[in-house]
């Protein structure tokens, strides 16, 4: 009754699928800078394949181990993913910014492991690690996922064909299969609302896309012929072609609109019921087919190849024929990797469950082992250079503004390696609230034992001013409570989650609660599209506290960019454009400070003079980088300046001096 289950055709049509699904992915990431959902037709195409493996494992052999089926997922992925990803690292050596190397380095032990995903989700709700480049390993993320799916799968899908063998009766097959899409699609939608990035890395979302593919062999195997075949195949590449073209940039995939390539490759392999429509034979031409035997290695090559050349030439983006010079590059290397070192192990059977993981081992072993290595040099560095930059004695700035100098600042390695791991005392002692948790909390710095008491409050924008306030209170008698919150100013913005309407509520109350001398806030956002403005809740703050009889002083916002700061020095060092890194002050702030119109509630600090000439805004001065990234100023930077924060301070409160 089930020999339906054990046969498996060998599908041309579905290979050169999968060679579409990489060149729309190749075509998308190079030029057009969006996601074209090639990926989500990878993983209906996986479920497919697998499916058909394990149930004619189980149905013809009676296969119920799982290791045989992982042992043959780990001979066929391991080489071409270890080559790529050890390649990636020589690379990152030569190539990679110092900026970044610490990420790069985490992210590709974490694809080593298969775990890359799990990475990028947490990089995405890092508030600190936001606004960095791409990196070169970022597209393991895919893999990482499906390597999830193949661990989770025999033991799923066994199971139910247990339980169909012994009912003789398909439906346990179904019905279970059915449910895990069902379950997973609305998870996805759930969480794609609240957390986009989140559910496009995460694997529960992305199940019901390879379960989907598992479901269309369930259908084939029960179907001798479908009705409009012709029309489903070409409804399908119109699916998966116009959804890479109209889906626009920013759309949030894993959820519903991921339909649109899941559902165009479900088209195209059903359509291949009972013979070959125009579609199926067009993917079937013999040049789609050689592509797509390489396809996934040919994703893994593309991206790292476009990082790289981006970065060692110092480019945004790149022409029509770099692009395809990138591409034909990734084919080749896609081609000698797999002719060469896969093609030869895929003749060892899985059945062989032991050799097929000692392959495994030996392309991994290499890769993780240099990869700690490098991390270790670089950590070593790290920690030699922040010493050095700690016992160092704290020299400030006396001037009334700062000017362009004659030759500019060119960090050297030593010093990008160590400015984002320096940041504020806040962070490293847990008292900046995290982005989703409401609850308020505090720690003390400058005089603890003081009775004057100023309240720092808002989001990072405030608390990279703790750094200088802890010195100035110190020295000036004077306590200082931190209370802040990751991407929540005193005052909620239109892109704030829940939590921070919540901590917002409950900040207000508990200043008021403490009744400090005064509180210092941020009185405008420099962003980098709008310019200068202050939002309105900002003001709804102020006012809430000044009516409360609390002195509330404002400081002005920093410039912010549109490009990692460190990076971008790192990218011109050798570059004759001495206004490479530097931005047009008219184009981030106003004339004058904004806040000086609502003087009967908030008394400003204007420190922008520290940040930019009268004309431009440059992110080096006086052989310091201003910028830990594209928007918060440095530890080294902070301290530089404290002097003439301190002389504003006092301006607008006497009394602490």
């Amino acid at each position: 009754m089930f020999d339906k289950y054990t046969y498996h055709e060998y599908r041309n049509d579905i290979q050169g699928l999968r060679a579409v699904g990489a060149i729309i992915i190749m075509v998308f990431h190079i030029w057009f800078n969006k996601v074209s959902g090639g990926v989500d037709v990878f993983f209906v195409i996986s479920g497919f394949l697998m499916a058909s493996i394990v149930l004619k494992g189980y149905f013809l052999n009676g296969t119920v181990s799982p290791f045989p089926f992982w042992s043959g997922v780990v001979k066929r992925v391991s080489p071409s993913a270890y080559i790529v990803l050890g390649a990636t690292l020589v690379a990152s050596y030569f190539i990679t910014s110092p900026v970044l190397i610490y990420s790069v380095l985490h992210e590709i032990i974490a694809s080593a492991v298969h775990l890359e995903n799990i990475q990028l989700i947490r990089l995405a709700v890092d508030y600190l690690a936001t606004g960095q480049p791409d990196s070169p390993v970022q597209q393991f993320w895919a893999l990482s996922i499906q390597m999830q799916f193949y661990v989770i799968f025999p033991l799923v899908l066994i199971p139910l064909a247990y339980l169909t063998k012994k009912t003789q009766n398909s439906m346990p097959l179904f019905l279970g299969v059915g449910f895990i899409i069902v379950a997973s699609f609305i998870y996805a939608t759930l969480l794609v609302r609240s957390n986009p990035a989140m559910s496009y890395f995460n694997p529960l979302s992305r199940v019901w896309e390879f379960f989907f593919g598992s479901l269309s062999y369930l259908l084939i195997a029960n179907m001798q012929r479908i009705k409009y075949r012709q029309l489903l195949g070409i409804l399908g590449i119109a699916l998966i072609i116009g959804g890479a073209i109209f889906i626009p940039r920013g759309a949030n995939f894993s959820g519903p609109v991921s339909l649109i390539p899941v559902l165009g490759a479900v088209a195209i392999i059903m359509s291949g019921i009972g013979g070959k429509g125009v579609v199926n034979k067009l993917l079937s031409h013999r040049y789609l087919v050689f592509l797509g035997g390489i396809s996934f290695t040919i994703y893994l090559w593309h991206w790292p190849i476009l990082v790289f050349f981006k970065e060692y030439f110092g480019i945004e983006s790149v022409s029509l024929l770099q692009g395809l010079a990138i591409m034909v590059l990734a084919t080749i290397l896609a081609y000698f990797t797999s002719k060469k070192v896969e093609f030869p192990l895929r003749k060892i059977p899985r059945e062989k469950v032991l050799v097929n993981f000692s392959i495994g081992i030996l392309f991994f072993l290499p890769v993780v082992v240099a990869a700690f290595a490098f991390r270790q040099e670089v950590v070593s560095t790290t920690e030699n250079t922040l010493t050095t930059l700690n016992n160092k004695s704290i020299e400030t700035f006396s001037g009334d503004r700062i000017y362009i100098e004659d030759r500019a600042f060119k960090p050297n390695r030593d010093r990008l390696l160590t400015i984002k791991k320096r940041v504020p005392a806040a962070y490293a002692d847990g008292c900046n609230q995290s982005m989703d948790d409401p609850e308020v909390t505090t720690c003390d710095f400058g005089d603890v034992d003081a009775e004057k008491t100023i309240i720092l409050a808002g989001g990072s924008h405030a608390v990279q001013w703790i750094t200088a306030l802890d010195a100035i209170g110190k020295e000036n008698h004077f306590k200082i409570i931190n209370m802040t919150k990751a991407a929540c100013p005193l005052g909620v913005v239109e892109d704030s989650n829940e939590s921070c309407h919540e901590w917002n509520k409950s900040a207000l109350e508990k200043i008021v609660a403490i009744n400090p001398d005064a509180v210092i806030t941020n009185s405008t956002r420099a962003d980098v599209d709008k310019g200068e403005f202050i939002p309105e809740t900002y003001v709804d703050s102020w006012r809430v506290l000044a009516d409360n009889g609390i002195k509330v002083i404002g400081i002005r916002d920093n410039p912010r960019f549109a490009f990692d700061v460190p990076d971008c020095l790192h990218r011109n060092r050798n570059s004759a454009d001495e206004n490479a890194c530097m931005v047009d002050r008219a184009n981030i702030l106003q004339p004058t400070d904004p806040s000086a119109a609502y003087q009967d509630i908030i008394t400003g600090i204007d420190m922008s003079d520290m940040f930019c000439t009268a004309d431009v805004c440059p992110t080096t001065f006086s052989g310091r980088i201003m910028y830990r990234d594209a928007e918060h100023i440095s530890i080294e930077y902070a301290k530089f300046i404290q002097d003439n924060f301190e002389n504003k301070l006092k301006e607008v409160m006497p009394d602490i001096g």
